[in-house]
């Protein structure tokens, strides 16, 4: 008996290779596998963050699966120090700068006018030598929200930590601290393993939800009409309404919904030092942009070809890569033949 369409295609196995290890070079140009059947075309996008610790040393954040919304910089407690990034390909919200995004909705609506990310991860990478490398760092999956503000409310109307938090992944972005160690599915490793090896997570979905595709125009790019915006929610003040004029958003760009994100602490660092960096990759699909910005002679994808699956290999897939291996894991340096008797592969769902 022949296997059921779709079942056993390079197409079905370069996106479960995006899953388990969204850096593997073969990883790029991946689609989902499921129902839909139009042609989309591939990107990427990398980052880079510089992280540096706090004065009490140590560094929290969290890592967000949309490139509109990326990375939130979260304190250690309440009041107390927060470590910083610098140096980031990233771009933090002028009303929130505590969180960053790797795209605006207006660069990535040049090039596609719907998305979504098909995988992303990211990992740590050393800065400093074995003799002075000190710290440990623990990683925490954590599911996120349905109904995580808009692109829009983030750039315009400045939210408490609490509020960040609590909306993006469930916890108060000042207590990722306090809360990581009793975390299900926590791991911990020393900044000397960063050393022999590469430590790296991959965001696998929740669910199958987070590949519905979203629009990539904000209410702040296209208005409903002169003078007029359209948004799915907005910031009202206790008295006045509505804070301002442009205190409202469409979720849609920058949703979280079904995406997984990683809590990120680290611990007993050098004081104010760089002891690591974290790189961030999205894969990504949609339809290309054939109007606004693009003129009739741009250079248009000529890539795009449709993939041939069903909704029950894409929940497949996420939950193999889930639970095979991959979720948060050691990655032995070959070239270090020391590292090869130490290298450790953190599992989730053990």
């Amino acid at each position: 008996m022949a296997p059921p369409p779709g079942s056993s295609t390079p197409d079905l196995r370069q996106f479960q290779l995006a899953l388990r290890d969204p850096f593997h070079p073969n990883a790029f140009g991946a689609r989902v596998v499921d129902s839909y059947s139009i042609p989309t075309a591939t990107y990427h996008l990398r980052a880079n963050v510089l992280c540096t610790a706090s004065t009490a040393g140590n560094f929290c954040g969290v890592v967000l699966p949309s490139p509109c919304l990326s990375f939130i910089n979260a304190g250690t407690v309440a009041g107390g120090t927060r470590g910083s990034v610098s140096g980031s390909t990233m771009s933090a919200f002028g009303n929130n700068d505590t969180v960053s995004y790797v795209v605006s909705p207006s660069t990535l609506g040049t090039h596609l006018s719907e998305y979504r990310v098909v995988a992303w991860g990211f990992r740590m990478i050393a800065k400093d030598t074995a003799f002075a490398s000190k710290g440990k760092v623990y990683i925490a999956p954590v599911p996120t929200t349905n109904n995580a503000p808009s692109w829009n409310t983030f750039a315009t109307v400045s939210g408490t930590a609490a509020a960040i938090g609590e909306y993006t992944i469930g916890i108060d972005a000042d207590y990722v601290y306090n809360a990581i160690v009793g975390m299900p599915g926590t791991r911990v490793f020393s900044m000397q393993d960063l050393l022999r090896g590469e430590v790296q997570a991959s965001g696998v979905p929740c669910d199958a939800t987070f590949y519905t595709f979203k629009g990539t125009t904000d209410r702040s790019q296209t208005p409903w009409n002169t003078g007029q915006v359209l948004a799915d929610e907005g910031v009202f003040n206790n008295t006045t309404g509505l804070v301002n004029a442009t205190a409202g958003g469409r979720k849609d760009v920058a949703s979280l919904r079904g995406g997984r994100a990683f809590l990120l602490v680290a611990t007993g660092l050098p004081t104010s030092g760089q002891e690591f960096d974290i790189e961030i990759i999205y894969h990504l699909e949609g339809t290309p942009n054939m109007t606004g910005t693009v003129s009739a002679t741009a250079l248009i994808p000529s890539s795009t070809r449709n993939t041939n699956g069903a909704s029950w290999l894409v929940e497949k897939a996420i939950s193999v890569a889930a639970r095979a291996g991959s979720v948060v894991r050691f990655i032995t340096d070959p070239t270090n033949q020391a590292a090869a008797t130490r290298a450790v592969t953190f599992l989730t769902g053990m």
